[in-house]
């Protein structure tokens, strides 16, 4: 009996010593989000597809004024207009209307391509620079979307630092 009594006293004490190891786990949390808005890395990302497509969108865009300037102008000239010139023109603003939503819809397409694209190529040098800051420091877990995180447990601000040094070293490709 006092054998049995002295197991489960040992696999109690067991039992309690367990979530203290647990809690002895190294973890850690990085804000992803705000290392591809905030490292150079991001910056120069973001500034390559508004060079590449900020001319595309701003021809888009003043032909999207251009058709509302028409449209208005239909709307306030109308009266003056016979019917067949009215639905003329009511066709000629119904085709380039739909010409402008296909070519806003290639648009949006394209952006979105390249931009992921070029978000999955910085997430990869974040995710390996997280990695190697973890085994250095020792980290056991490594989250990326909670919903609170401690500052204590925060390495944003240390990952960040990490991809600025490699951006001013050129070691970022």
């Amino acid at each position: 009996m006092k054998s049995i009594f002295r197991l489960t006293f040992i696999l109690c004490i067991g039992m309690l010593a367990l979530p203290t190891q647990l809690m002895a786990q190294s973890i850690a949390y990085v804000d992803a989000l705000r290392l591809i808005d905030e490292s150079p890395q991001g910056k120069v990302e973001i500034q390559k597809l508004e060079e590449e497509f900020g001319v595309r969108r701003q021809d888009l865009q003043r032909r999207m004024d251009s058709f509302v300037a028409e449209e208005a102008d239909l709307k306030k000239n109308s009266l003056l207009m016979t019917s067949e010139e009215v639905d003329a023109k009511l066709q000629e603003l119904t085709d380039l209307q739909r010409s402008l939503r296909r070519e806003q819809e290639i648009y949006n397409d394209d952006y979105s391509r390249k931009r992921n694209q070029g978000i999955a190529q910085l997430e990869e040098m974040i995710t390996e620079v997280i990695f190697r800051i973890a085994r250095e420091r020792e980290i056991d877990l490594v989250l990326q979307q909670v919903v609170y995180a401690s500052s204590n447990i925060d390495l944003t601000d240390m990952i960040l630092r990490e991809l600025e040094r490699m951006f001013e070293e050129g070691s970022d490709s």
